[in-house]
């Protein structure tokens, strides 16, 4: 070859070496663009909250540690960039896993063969909705997620080069290219394992792939030096725990009791994997579309065809990490399955390269060139294109999701108004939830030095005992307010020693003493109920909402003398027909303890239905005991106190049917849902999109003659309403009406427009503006007295969840009288602990399987199935958008006896009487 030829050939090796550099980078960019946009705006909640003061102050996180995160963290708070601090370690985020991404699509198309194939592997993983949370906001997990990718790359990298050119010996071996993806190996692992000690369980995966592909480095000791050397080199991170620590930390027993988190020791391997096996298909789900967890499937196919050592590699980690984290007794396993992840979205990348070995293997099979494998091929070809086409569509979908997060000042919100309503001199008992935002508010913004933030912990015994416990030591000394309200425990100490638990935002002051004036921001009132309970005043936060979106009012009362028997009060929103249109939850006041002229303050969230029609409803409260409502003097049972405006919605609701009918001059269906419920009725729920004029419906229905008439209003571009109709069964067509007669429903055809058939077991109760139960499944078979009865509860978010709800499920025998004979009852953060609300965005499906043992002498009676869901940290219910619901939700009623008695409730669907 001549020396142009061999300049032109070396040029040509530099140009593709420069674009396989690029593209990766270009990702990462693109990818930093896109959680830039999405980045959280401000100090957040739980442990966000916390790494942000830390990082900002250089102080230390709870075990392990993070000191690594924690430098790198200080040094973008030093950056002169962005409005905060806050807001600047949430941007090392959305950097870490950016990088992560650049990463994953090299290993990914190193393992497949394909730049598609890492395309792919980037969409599933990026557009995940856990890796892209945490990427938008102060989170250790990007970074786990990035040492994860580094390792796999690493070794991906070396055994590459291992199997091109032989692992070899001697001098060779020690010169071999291979040594530097080996020392970045062993570096990432380094920093990996100090990062967080969970991945050490893949990284037992890694060494032995290691170990298989390059088996020569058992009997080459040499090639161990500098890896080694490397691998020290990061554990020096943790010096910074003893030197900026507390004291304890300088010691050997507190250094490693801090970094091995000794403390959580007891939480590990605490639960049953075969029981939480259950929960994995949720936590998939949660993250990918059905689709690419098939991708996924068959990349594992693949592998395990053609390249097992590296199946070993994807899935055995895979395996192992996700059989330790579903074991791991902590309400984050959603975050906590990160590598599981990364290697998951590799495994989407494989098919890609697959084609011309599936190719080869079927015309090895002799199979005829046309037909067969023509089809199989295309088939093939197909899946490949919709795995790319999911992964933009699951980007696509979480969009708006992380658009609304990333306007959020929630946390801000909360801490402020807690921070300027506290009295002076007082201290603030805060869960961990919301200790990181008022600490961060107070050292790094210097708001209300004067209040001390205490973080209340478990104290092995009942937390509202705790709780308590704590409130009677400060109380004596200075005031006290709690972020946590605990019903039992509190009570408890209203009634021993009359203390109150007054509104002060989402948290509560504690008084010792009655307050005897009603608050300075409280427009008056002077309306006696029933001669009993006196109205003095209340504020309304915001007079405009939308459907399903909580209006707040916070009301001052007084019993006019000592309260004899239990008084509830009531807030709702009532239409110009005098038709009710929101969520009842109605606080109660057993009077004991309550002193005739002083002034208790009450908080209400009120909720208009998803139905409600946009308009303007009158805001009401009242009160009732157990003989009545409680009537003023003119009569009335309730008082009005103001207007509060309800507008089209602008979130596209949740739907299990989605439909896209555009109707000629009126708006659009864009889905439908029913609601089975045990008795009475079905609850037809259509959904509908802007614009269009105001139109009417009817419905007819499959095996009934009614006919049914429900208004659309009319709505703009952007806006959206639902429409509630009640029938005897479910409807099977939906005509379109205006004044003329039969409006068509697209330009083409004059008829009924079809509507899709219920599934089986399907419930459709929104409960408050954040999910909606979706349906239910009780196995019959487990219906025995002295059995594991699991009642598996489908919920769909409403929107990007910004509070931790608990969910309440129970199984009660009645009696004749109505008491109850025996009850078996679970509350469980979601999906046996595993996906806290707080993790949900709209959209996601979350199976919530509560398991509960009926009695073994439980009697042959009526069987009641139900459900209520509830703040975890106020205990506030979450109302049903259901006027025919109160605050629990019945899901039906049978009763225990032989399987074959129970076969309609084996789907959850009841059949009416």
């Amino acid at each position: 070859m001549r020396s142009g030829e061999v300049g032109l050939e070396v040029g040509r090796g530099e140009s593709r070496r420069w674009r396989a550099a690029f593209v990766p980078v270009a990702i990462a960019l693109a990818a930093l663009i896109l959680y830039g946009v999405t980045l959280l705006p401000d100090v957040l909640p739980a442990d966000a909250g916390e790494f942000q003061l830390v990082a900002t102050t250089g102080g230390v996180a709870h075990p392990p540690g993070y000191p690594l995160y924690t430098m790198v963290g200080w040094l973008f708070t030093r950056m002169p960039i962005g409005p905060t601090p806050a807001w600047r370690v949430n941007l090392l985020s959305a950097v870490t896993a950016a990088a992560t991404l650049g990463l994953v699509f090299g290993t990914a198309r190193k393992v497949s063969g394909s730049s598609w194939g890492g395309l792919a592997a980037v969409l599933t993983l990026g557009s995940a909705t856990t890796f892209w949370a945490t990427a938008t906001a102060a989170s250790i997990r990007p970074l786990t997620a990035l040492f994860t990718a580094l390792c796999l790359y690493a070794l991906v990298q070396h055994t590459s080069r291992v199997n091109a050119e032989g692992s070899g010996g001697g001098e060779r071996a020690m010169r071999a290219p291979g040594e530097g993806s080996l020392i970045l190996f062993f570096l990432s692992l380094s920093l990996g394992l100090g990062h967080h000690p969970s991945l050490a369980f893949p990284a037992v995966v890694f060494v032995v792939y290691l170990l298989l592909k390059d088996p020569a480095l058992v009997h080459e000791p040499r090639r161990w030096a500098r890896p080694a050397a490397v691998f020290a080199l990061g554990l020096v991170v943790f010096v910074y725990l003893p030197l900026r620590g507390a004291p304890e930390l300088a010691t050997a027993s507190g250094f490693l009791d801090h970094v091995l988190a000794r403390g959580f020791r007891g939480d590990m391997f605490a639960l049953n994997l075969l029981d939480r096996l259950v929960i994995l298909p949720t936590l998939l789900r949660f993250q990918f579309k059905r689709v690419v967890l098939l991708g996924m499937v068959v990349g594992a196919a693949f592998l395990l065809w053609r390249d097992r050592r590296l199946a070993f590699l994807l899935l055995g980690s895979f395996v192992v990490h996700t059989a330790v984290t579903l074991t791991y007794d902590a309400p984050q396993t959603v975050e906590y399955e990160m590598p599981a992840y990364v290697c998951a979205a590799l495994l989407v990348a494989v098919p890609f390269g697959q084609l011309s070995a599936l190719r080869s293997g079927l015309e090895r099979r002799e199979l005829p060139v046309g037909g067969v494998r023509c089809g199989i091929l295309l088939v093939f070809r197909l899946l490949l294109v919709v795995l790319l086409m999911a992964g933009a569509a699951n980007l696509v979908g979480h969009l708006p999701s992380y658009r609304t997060l990333s306007r959020s000042r929630d946390a801000r919100e909360y801490a402020e108004t807690v921070l300027h309503g506290a009295p002076r001199e007082g201290v603030i008992l805060s869960n961990w939830h919301w200790f990181g935002p008022l600490r961060y508010l107070q050292r790094v913004e210097g708001v209300r030095p004067d209040v001390e933030v205490a973080y209340v912990a478990p104290g092995g015994e009942p937390l509202g005992r705790t709780w308590v416990r704590r409130i009677e030591a400060e109380i004596e000394e200075r005031p006290v307010v709690v972020t946590r309200y605990f019903e039992g425990e509190y009570g408890s100490l209203r009634r021993d020693s009359s203390y109150r638990f007054e509104p002060l935002g989402e948290a509560f002051l504690v008084r010792r003493e009655p307050r005897v004036e009603v608050r300075a921001d409280m427009r008056a009132l002077n309306v006696t109920l029933g001669g009993t309970v006196k109205l003095l005043g209340y504020r309304l936060e915001r007079g405009e909402t939308e459907p399903a979106r909580p209006v707040r009012v916070t009301l001052a009362w007084s019993p006019t003398a000592a309260l004899s028997e239990e008084v509830a009060l009531f807030a709702q929103l009532i239409g110009p027909e005098g038709r009710l249109w929101s969520g009842v939850s109605d606080p109660r006041h057993s009077g004991e303890g309550l002193t005739g002229g002083e002034v208790i303050v009450e908080r209400f969230v009120v909720y208009p239905f998803l139905h409600a029609a946009p308009g303007d409803y009158s805001l009401v409260v009242g009160a009732y005991s157990s003989e009545g409502r409680l009537t003023a003097p003119d009569g009335d049972d309730a008082v009005r106190l103001d207007t509060v405006s309800v507008e089209p919605s602008t979130t596209r609701p949740v739907t299990a049917h989605p439909r896209l009918m555009r109707l000629d001059g009126g708006p659009t269906l864009i889905g439908v849902d029913y609601d089975v419920r045990p008795d009475g009725p079905v609850r037809t729920t259509l959904h509908w999109a802007g614009p269009g004029e105001a139109t009417y419906v009817q419905l007819t229905g499959r095996e009934d003659a009614a006919l049914t008439t429900a208004q659309i209003p009319a709505l703009k571009r952007g806006e959206y309403a639902t429409v509630g109709v009640d029938r005897p069964g479910i409807p099977a067509q939906l005509t379109v009406l205006d004044e003329e007669g039969v409006r068509r429903w697209n330009a083409l055809f004059r008829r009924p427009i079809p509507l899709p058939p219920a599934k089986s077991g399907e419930r459709y109760v929104p409960l408050g503006d954040a999910m909606v139960l979706a349906g239910f499944e009780l196995p019959m078979r487990e219906l025995d007295p002295g059995a594991q009865a699991t009642l598996g509860l489908r919920f769909v978010g409403q929107r990007a969840l910004e509070r931790d709800y608990v969910v309440s499920a129970a199984l009660t025998g009645l009696n004749a009288d109505g008491t109850w004979a025996w009850r078996a009852a679970r509350d469980s953060v979601p999906a046996l602990g595993a996906i806290p609300t707080l993790k949900w965005i709209r959209g996601s499906a979350v199976l919530d399987p509560h398991r509960m043992s009926i009695p073994a002498e439980a009697s042959e009676v009526p069987v009641v199935g139900s459900l209520s869901v509830y703040d975890h940290f106020t205990q506030r219910s979450l109302p049903p958008l259901d006027e025919q619901l109160g605050v629990v939700v019945e899901l039906g009623r049978w009763d225990v006896g032989p399987p074959w008695l129970l076969s309609p409730l084996r789907t959850g669907v009841f059949p009416t009487e």
